[in-house]
């Protein structure tokens, strides 16, 4: 119980401190999605209820801290969970390199996912050569930083010692 509700806190201050440094550093090319390491753990490490979870509490806290269409984030956060329940049994995640990449490819569909869904609900089509353009190099800093958040996780499941498969 400790273990789920640190890793979510320290979820939710992550995403706090992307959009406050946001806005002050340059960071336009390179904005990792903090939130599809935590999903894709949960759901490919712990279980599926946790995974949603993670998706709907760090999805509505991204919904807040952002100014996207409403129930985007989420709608692309709950996708990106039934993809990976789907995956699960089907994917071998276990070392850090493997959970990089899945987290790479999932934050690029998710952008995908999001770009169709706002072509979709509004017919914008102004922003989407930067949504292509930027989704990539997004992605390449999720699996970035996934790599090190991944060393987070396993240290929380050895200081606590419990792990469901």
């Amino acid at each position: 119980m400790i273990r789920k509700a640190a890793s979510l806190a320290f979820g939710v201050f992550l995403m706090i401190f992307e959009s406050s440094l946001s806005s002050s550093l340059p960071l336009e090319l390179a904005k990792p999605d903090l939130v599809v390491p935590f999903i894709i753990y949960g759901t490919f490490f712990l279980s599926p209820a946790e995974g949603l979870l993670a998706a709907v509490l760090l999805g509505f806290a991204q919904e807040v801290l952002s100014n996207s269409p409403a129930g985007a984030l989420i709608f692309t956060n709950v996708a990106l969970l039934l993809s990976c329940v789907f995956l699960k049994n089907r994917l071998y995640v276990e070392s850090r390199y493997t959970f990089s990449l899945v987290c790479a490819a999932s934050a690029l569909g998710e952008s995908l996912i999001f770009l169709a869904l706002s072509l979709l609900s509004k017919g914008e089509t102004k922003n989407i050569s930067n949504v292509l353009i930027f989704s990539v190099p997004d992605a390449i800093m999720t699996a970035f930083v996934s790599f090190f958040m991944f060393r987070f996780f396993e240290r929380l499941n050895i200081r606590f010692m419990r792990r469901v498969s």
